[in-house]
């Protein structure tokens, strides 16, 4: 039979650890013996239909609503049973977890990770995969290779990014797997517009920038017909400042004539034209005597020093001032034999005043793989990180300019 109906019996329902919540009553109670009256959790699936002899007198009862999302709750009751007292406690799962585990089904495990242990872990297998693949012991470096992006997805910002890039590289030695370099997979419009962000994001190349022209611009300090030579003019977004400063100056600006080398596009458009037209309506805009020439060569070597010189004679009194500039190109021709002392013999010939070179100081092309892969794994975890800091608003990490080579150097 029912239970009897105890007037202190009473079942209160806790929100999460929302605040600012309120109580309320009610409805009043309903007789269970006139009626049926079930409740039915929502929105698990309705109960099995309950034992008659097992409902119980219902009471007033009293609830608390929370402010916010309801995380968990708990409800007791008490009820005399033969002399007997029995009390209970049901801890409800959140709804999400009731949703997909149902009202039966096992608690869902939680996994703590310690990000730093990971980290740890992961530089570590890193390591020991290139170390296993200098030995040519690809069976271990599979096994390790295997480990990296579940380490790497523990890891969040510049280490994630880093260990991911390194990761495929090692992958792909490995698996024996090198695609043939295809530059027409990647559109020169949208080439131009990755670097145009990247210029954007980071802050070495602009500095390098500012640095030339600082440099430059003393050089051609009273001068009234000065040439850049850009061995690397690319998008042209080094010298609308040093023409802005040209425009600055006291006496007015010089006549400034810039050659711009860049290789050939493959797509056979003239990327140099477009550089050289949008200079031209800057020059204008601001009254600087604005003259412009693109040279074609698929590497520095193939130049020579007449293509550096004005067109016709110099009839001008004062000699024109010729500076050469440099932004990571004298690498590139390191692994050309004898093409750094063509280059140079060229620059020699032109009798420049000035000559800039930014270069980067990494030692990436020497030593062993593992050597060459810890220093450049090294490398771009600062890289990174610098950027990461630099994104966020914070100070840039000191760091070098970003090595040509690139992960496909791993």
């Amino acid at each position: 039979p029912p239970a009897p109906r105890l007037a202190s019996t009473s079942s209160t329902v806790t929100g999460g650890a929302a605040a600012g919540g309120g109580f309320f009553d009610l409805l009043p109670p309903v007789d269970s013996s006139s009626s049926t009256y079930a409740l039915k959790p929502i929105p698990s699936p309705p109960p099995p239909a309950a034992d008659p002899s097992t409902d119980s007198a219902r009471e007033p009862k009293r609830m608390r609503t929370g402010g916010g999302s309801t995380s968990s709750s708990s409800s007791s009751s008490s009820s005399l049973d033969g002399g007997r007292t029995r009390s209970s406690v049901v801890e409800a799962a959140p709804p999400a977890a009731q949703a997909s585990a149902g009202a039966s089904g096992p608690a869902v495990p939680v996994v703590v990770v310690d990000t730093q242990e990971a980290g740890i872990r992961l530089v570590h297998a890193l390591l020991a995969c290139a170390e296993a693949v200098q030995q040519e012991n690809f069976t271990a470096a599979e096994a390790l290779v295997k480990q990296i992006p579940m380490l790497a997805s523990s890891q969040g910002g510049a280490m994630r990014k880093v260990a991911a890039y390194f990761g495929e590289a090692l992958a792909r030695r490995v698996y024996r797997f090198r695609p043939a370099p295809d530059s027409s997979l990647l559109d020169a419009a949208f080439a131009d517009l990755l670097h145009a962000h990247f210029y954007e994001s980071c802050p070495y190349l602009k500095f390098a920038h500012f640095t030339a022209n600082q440099a430059i611009l003393e050089a051609f300090a009273g001068c009234r017909r000065v040439h850049v030579v850009d061995f690397g003019i690319k998008q042209g977004m080094q010298w609308p400042a040093l023409l802005q400063a040209l425009a600055l100056r006291p006496g007015g600006p010089p006549s400034f004539r810039l050659t711009g080398v860049g290789p050939p596009q493959p797509d056979e458009t003239d990327a140099l034209q477009q550089v050289g037209w949008k200079l031209a309506q800057f020059a204008h805009t601001i009254r600087v005597d604005f003259q412009y020439r693109g040279l074609v060569a698929a590497t520095l070597a193939d130049l020579e020093p007449f293509m550096l010189q004005p067109d016709g004679e110099d009839t001008d009194d004062e000699p024109e001032v010729i500076a050469v500039n440099s932004v990571f190109e004298l690498h590139r021709l390191l692994a050309q034999p004898g093409a750094l002392e063509k280059v140079l013999g060229t620059v020699r010939a032109v009798r420049p005043r000035i000559v800039t070179v930014v270069e980067q100081e990494a030692n990436h092309n020497s030593g062993s793989f593992l050597d060459r892969f810890t220093e450049s794994l090294h490398y771009y975890s600062t890289m990174f990180d610098s950027l990461e800091g630099a994104g966020s608003g914070n100070s840039a990490a000191e760091a070098s300019p970003a090595p040509a080579g690139g992960t496909d150097q791993v």
